[in-house]
């Protein structure tokens, strides 16, 4: 591949020295004369000759190489220069102990394969990033699923009765999330070193790869926690935000990437480029997906630069690197669960209650109601375990000045030791007023106390005195019986080594001792309400709200409950119940009032209510005989009660209601008994009005409580 001439005479030292001398002088010449030209020349015209010393010799050295050897030319001068350094040593000298030793670092691409083999890392890098963030969006939009499931079922609702802090529900729900995101974080990273990727793994990028992952979790996870109030469904849920979540990440990251690639040559680009990475790092998917990218970034220019015999030095966590998406993701993490918790605690909603709080019109009231009113409001009602003034509930329509009055001016005392009733059909307003009572609903006007707290300014002490079932089971479906009761009574305070003995003696109460090791989604519906039922006496709570507690029983399951809360009334408690069953408020009620249109239409107990609302007597008669005729009764019973009214007719029966004119009962009794002497009357009956009769005849007046006129002022 090459050699060496040795003595060869140089074709320089037959060089004419006065020919570049005078062409030196003429260059001077056609400058004019100009000293700095002249000077540099003179400087040229000596450089020249001292070169001209060494080169301008009788004898040389010729090194010939083939350039098919890369090495060749290197190699044979190397070899040349160890010649003369070891010919010119001191004598004395060894010359194995003297020599020049060469390396060879040659490049094994090209410009242009370089270029390429960069390009393709760099696509295969963003590649990598897409595929994280499409894994990383599922595992977060899981996260609001138990959450729906919670809320929808009321679960979530009962803990905070029963005394969770929200702060401590979401501060829980959060750990247990990041410990769950914690398992497919770290399988990406053992994925990463299962692949040797050196740009994530390698030890000056390792750190930043766990941070980008960890803070990813830590700002993503309170970011889905305000969507888990915006579905019904958790299915529905989950595929929403996972296609956001893929779609926010890729969209943001790819849009920055290919606008890098094309604002090489575009300032106008470049600018929308730089503004774009500053408003994207609002969102924790790009903040991931585009520290990757720039972690393979740097990795790969230190590649390429140790290709080329030079070092390339970088700090990941550099504010213009990753370190502003490592800031943003945990000032987001911040930022969501602040505003997480704002929403939980109604702040936002709370403000606007004080910015628009309307004025409803009282209508006309009943005498008992305005009684009551005037009780509590004069402090009669003051030692009462339970006190409502003016509470009231409206719902405004969006985009219309309009409104839904559900509850309006609610006045009433109930002292302790009392059952007091709510009767209205559907849509009254009794589960809307007892979710107001326990927090679940804003108050829109009033107030409630709850042994002298204020459930506007004092929940969390009113939450203390009181139990609650909901009208629907708010109950984990995977717990058993004995589970739910165990986990109320560590919420309630009761010290762990006496939770099981309170749940025992609670399922004995209620009659679950055949289920109490069942899952609660294998009770039949009675079970569950029971279940319900035993959970609000968790923690012998001085007031329990039971909305429609019997709902779904069958007849001896309903009576069982009944005992059981008139026990509980006789023990001293309060009872607020809610039903449209009339014969569970006779059972169990002291006293009731009827909504209608969320406003009490009458209030009192059950025999005052009969006695002021009745329309009279009901008066059945059966006459004896296979085809009686039944004229000659009829013509006795309209002459005898002119204001009576047939309201049945069959076979040998007959059915009439009496007016209230009709007081006297004795008269009632001596005419019926005349009837069954002259007419053959088999037997009879006289009652008075039923509860239901009283009820039926307030429930007409119940409407669909819309665009209800409001006070302007």
């Amino acid at each position: 591949y090459g050699g060496f001439s040795v003595g060869e005479k140089t074709r320089l030292g037959q060089l004419n020295t006065t020919w570049i001398s005078a062409v030196i002088s003429g260059i001077v010449n056609s400058t004019g004369g100009n000293m700095s030209v002249s000077v540099a020349a003179q400087r040229l015209w000596q450089n020249v000759k001292a070169a001209a010393r060494f080169v301008i010799a009788d004898y040389n050295v010729k090194v010939w190489f083939n350039n098919k050897g890369w090495a060749a030319s290197v190699s044979y001068m190397n070899a040349l220069n160890n010649v003369i350094l070891r010919s010119l040593l001191p004598p004395g000298e060894d010359p194995l102990n003297y020599g020049i030793v060469t390396f060879n670092h040659p490049m094994n691409l090209t410009k242009e394969q370089l270029s390429e083999e960069t390009f393709n890392k760099g696509a295969v890098d963003v590649v990598v990033a897409i595929c994280v963030i499409f894994a990383m969006s599922f595992v977060p939009a899981s996260f609001v699923l138990f959450l729906i499931e919670e809320r929808v079922s009321n679960s979530k609702h009962l803990q905070f009765v029963s005394g969770i802090k929200p702060i401590i529900y979401w501060l829980a729900n959060w750990a247990w999330d990041m410990a769950n995101y914690a398992v497919p974080a770290m399988l990406c990273i053992f994925i990463f070193l299962a692949f040797g990727k050196e740009s994530y793994v390698s030890a000056k990028n390792f750190p930043c790869l766990f941070a980008l992952l960890f803070l990813y979790g830590w700002a993503i996870t309170p970011m889905m926690y305000p969507f888990s109030r915006l579905f019904d469904v958790p299915s529905s849920a989950f595929v929403f935000l996972s296609c956001v979540n893929v779609f926010l990440g890729t969209v943001s990251t790819l849009a920055t990437f290919i606008l890098e690639v094309l604002s090489q040559d575009d300032p106008d680009l470049k600018d929308i480029n730089s503004i774009l990475k500053q408003v994207f790092l609002l969102l924790p998917h790009y903040c991931l997906g585009r520290g990757l990218i720039d972690m393979a970034a740097l990795q790969l220019r230190a590649d390429v630069t140790a290709r080329l015999g030079d070092e390339y030095t970088y700090n990941l966590f550099d504010w213009d690197v990753v370190g502003r998406n490592l800031f943003s993701m945990i000032m987001l993490g911040l930022l969501f669960n602040i505003l997480n918790l704002l929403i939980e605690y109604k702040f936002f909603l709370s403000w606007s209650f004080l910015s628009k709080n309307p004025t409803l019109k009282i209508k006309n009231e009943d005498i008992d109601v305005v009684r009551e009113k005037e009780r509590v409001l004069s402090g009669a009602a003051k030692d009462n375990i339970l006190r409502l003034e003016g509470l009231s509930k409206v719902y405004w329509t969006p985009g219309r000045k309009s409104k839904m009055t559900a509850v309006d001016h609610l006045y009433v005392g109930v002292p302790k030791g009392q059952c007091f009733g709510l009767l209205g059909v559907n849509g009254a307003g009794k589960t809307t007023t007892f979710k107001m009572l326990t927090g679940d609903e804003q108050v829109t006007q009033g107030d409630a106390f709850v042994n002298q707290y204020s459930i506007r300014k004092n929940m969390v002490q009113v939450r203390q005195f009181m139990g609650y079932c909901p009208q629907f089971d708010a109950l984990d479906p995977l717990l058993t019986g004995r589970e739910h009761l165990e986990f109320y009574a560590r919420v309630r305070g009761i010290s762990s080594h006496d939770t099981k003995s309170v749940a025992d003696w609670v399922i004995q109460r209620l009659g679950l001792a055949q289920h109490g090791d069942k899952i609660s989604s294998s009770y039949s519906g009675g079970n569950k309400r029971k279940l319900s039922t035993a959970i609000a006496l968790i923690g012998n709570p001085p007031i329990i709200f039971l909305d429609e507690p019997t709902t779904g029983m069958d007849p001896g399951a309903r009576r069982f409950l009944w005992n059981c809360i008139n026990s509980i009334v006789k023990a001293g408690h309060s009872v607020i119940l809610t039903s449209h069953s009339m014969e569970e408020c006779e059972a169990l009620c002291n006293r009731l009032a009827i909504m209608v249109n969320g406003a009490f239409q009458c209030l009192g107990s059950i025999q005052h209510l009969k006695t002021r609302f009745g329309s009279g007597y009901t008066i059945i008669l059966r006459v004896s005989g296979e085809n009686p005729d039944m004229t000659p009764i009829m013509n006795f019973i309209s002459s005898s009660f002119p204001s009576a009214r047939l309201r049945e007719r069959h076979h040998n029966m007959l059915q009439y209601q009496l007016g209230s004119d009709y007081k006297a009962l004795s008269k009632i009794f001596q005419t019926v008994e005349e009837a069954k002497r002259v007419y053959k009357v088999e037997d009879y009956s006289v009652s008075q009005t039923t509860l239901d009769q009283v009820f039926i005849s307030f429930a007409k007046k119940q409407t669909d409580l819309l665009d209800d006129e409001f006070d302007e002022n």
